[in-house]
């Protein structure tokens, strides 16, 4: 094995495994829910997919010829693969946005067995197929074979273009939330470095080294490595990614009814203590609302019901959530807690845009429910104003779209005058524990 082999073939390799080694430590230690979540799959599947080629990269000399003989079709597979998986990706984050969980995707899937990703599926397992039993295992295998590399290509070009151009489609139609610059361009980057990988096996290894012989100095090694550390670093500190929050009734319901209503609607609280907000939260989310009370939705009243209707409620919190649940009478209303530790139902409170998502997919999959954030200041601490105000007025955009009942503590004495003006600009404000006894009516 000579320098250059060692330099342009077998480091690249190896730091790749070592790469992938890292990111399955992290996904265990740091990202709770990880495997709940079907986005998560398709990751671990792109992580599994690139450490088998590098295994094979190290190894092809010790196997022998089969790994010789196949590295053409090994590199097609792969190829067609990844780009399958960019489709589902995309897919999933646009226009079946709503399949979050495993459980919610698996259910959709025997509804809709045909889909964009079953579809794209059954062309990359036919080309892949085809690529097998073409006879591509000497050295001018793909020479004689060129219209496999027009095929391949052919299916990389439609996949790109998907990917680029859905995502612009369903922002166009306002079929999904808007988000900031910052999470805008962090994605178009994930997006460019997880399409620069196959681009750099087509071109690099598949054109230029085995159709064309360039073999000294090609750099589609090092290419990979990182594009795929690009990808590790833009994925796993979650500022591009939302957790899954499972909406539930809460089973702390108390005897007597609510005997006042609320519309939905975006309401900012601003007491110098959050416990009225939460007061107001609690009551919302465990107490039945009176027996003539409406269901929102539904013609019938809640009388005409087994069970009179209790919404189901989140709640973003910097306070642990263990003492929540005590103080207020919480028992499995799901609780974020705004901590920098990783861990299950925790976000770090410099993640805006990933603690944005949460609370838009939550409301998209449950409306008419209850959703309470407290300790906007808290977030301010760690970004600046103006981004949390729009990531404020995405989430109060959505509240009203879904008819989602949205509650927002602030204590005003954080804030400069202009600032706390922009907070209340557009939204309902209720002066503390007067201001919700004067709601209540």
């Amino acid at each position: 094995m000579d320098l250059m082999e060692i330099v342009f073939e077998t480091l690249p390799s190896i730091i790749g495994l070592l790469l992938v080694a890292l990111i399955v430590v992290l996904a265990y230690r740091r990202l709770g829910g990880f495997y709940h979540i079907v986005g998560s799959w398709m990751l671990a599947l792109f992580v599994v997919s690139l450490a088998v080629l590098w295994v094979l990269e190290l190894l092809k000399d010790e196997l022998g010829g089969w790994a010789l003989s196949s590295h053409a079709a090994i590199d097609v597979t792969f190829i067609v693969f990844w780009l399958w998986l960019s489709t589902c990706v995309v897919s999933l984050a646009t226009i079946y946005r709503r399949q979050n969980t495993v459980s919610q995707f698996a259910a959709w899937l025997k509804r809709n067995p045909v889909n964009v990703m079953t579809i794209s599926g059954v062309l990359a397992l036919a080309l892949i197929a085809t690529t097998w039993r073409t006879d591509i295992s000497d050295e001018d295998g793909l020479k004689k074979h060129a219209w496999l590399l027009w095929l391949v290509g052919t299916y990389m070009v439609g996949a790109f273009a998907f990917d680029f151009a859905v995502p612009v489609m369903t922002a166009r139609r306002r079929q999904l939330p808007r988000i900031s610059d910052d999470a805008r361009r962090g994605m178009a980057l994930l997006l460019m470095a997880w399409l620069g990988i196959p681009l750099a096996e087509f071109f690099l290894d598949l054109v230029a080294e085995m159709t064309l012989g360039y073999e000294d100095y090609n750099p589609y090694g090092w290419a990979m490595v990182l594009f795929f550390a690009i990808i590790m670093r833009l994925d796993l500190d979650r500022r591009f990614t939302a957790i899954v929050v499972h909406a539930l009734v809460e089973t702390a319901k108390r005897e007597e009814f609510r005997t006042y209503d609320i519309p939905s609607g975006v309401y900012i609280i601003e007491d110098e203590k959050s416990d009225p907000a939460f007061g107001l939260f609690s009551e919302l989310v465990t107490l039945r609302p009176r027996p003539d009370a409406e269901i929102p939705d539904n013609e019938e009243s809640a009388r005409g019901t087994l069970e009179p209707l209790v919404p189901k409620g989140m709640v973003v919190t910097r306070e642990h959530p263990d003492a929540v649940r005590e103080k207020h009478g919480l028992r499995v209303t799901p609780i974020v807690w705004l901590a920098e530790t990783q861990g299950e139902m925790r976000l770090a409170p410099t993640n805006l845009a990933a603690l944005t998502d949460t609370l838009i997919r939550f409301m998209e999959n449950n409306p008419n429910s209850i959703v309470l954030i407290d300790g906007i200041e808290y977030v301010i601490t760690f970004n600046e104003f103006k981004k949390v105000l729009r990531s404020l007025d995405l989430l109060s955009e959505t509240a009203w779209i879904t008819k989602t009942t949205l509650l927002e503590t602030v204590d005003p004495g954080a804030f400069y005058g202009k600032d706390i003006a922009f907070l209340e600009r557009d939204r309902t404000v209720i002066k503390g524990a007067v201001g919700i006894k004067e709601l209540k009516g």
